[in-house]
């Protein structure tokens, strides 16, 4: 897993801080978000990819978009897995757009790229 973790974040789209729920505590806590082609990592610290907190491939991601009256925060947006929901809040609205359009539009890239591998096969 470290090695392709490491060939993954060559290929980084987009990265910054974001505050991310809690699962057990539903406390936010501060972590390094990490945008690459097909995954989405969370750090404890800014720039130290190793150990990350959560390893979110962007292929399990059924959903992202704004939950402000969900959370009744500002600038919080959720994404949804099979396994999970992940809350997140940005800093203002434009980093939560900017946000929620990158992993977006990285989800359309990566459905793409396996669809036309899917059609080299036909």
């Amino acid at each position: 897993m470290q090695n392709n973790m490491l060939e993954d974040l060559k290929n980084i789209m987009k990265e910054g801080w974001l505050e991310k729920e809690s699962r057990v505590f539903k406390s936010w806590r501060k972590r390094w978000f990490v945008l690459t082609t097909t995954t989405l990592y969370t750090f404890k610290a800014e720039k130290q990819y190793s150990n990350p907190t959560e390893i979110i491939p962007l292929s399990t991601i059924s959903t992202i978009k704004s939950c402000q009256e969900e959370t009744n925060r500002e600038n919080t947006f959720k994404i949804d897995t099979p396994e999970t929901t992940f809350f997140l809040m940005s800093n203002n609205n434009q980093e939560k757009e900017a946000w929620i359009g990158a992993i977006g539009k990285a989800m359309v890239k990566l459905h793409m790229k396996k669809n036309q591998k899917d059609d080299d096969f036909d």
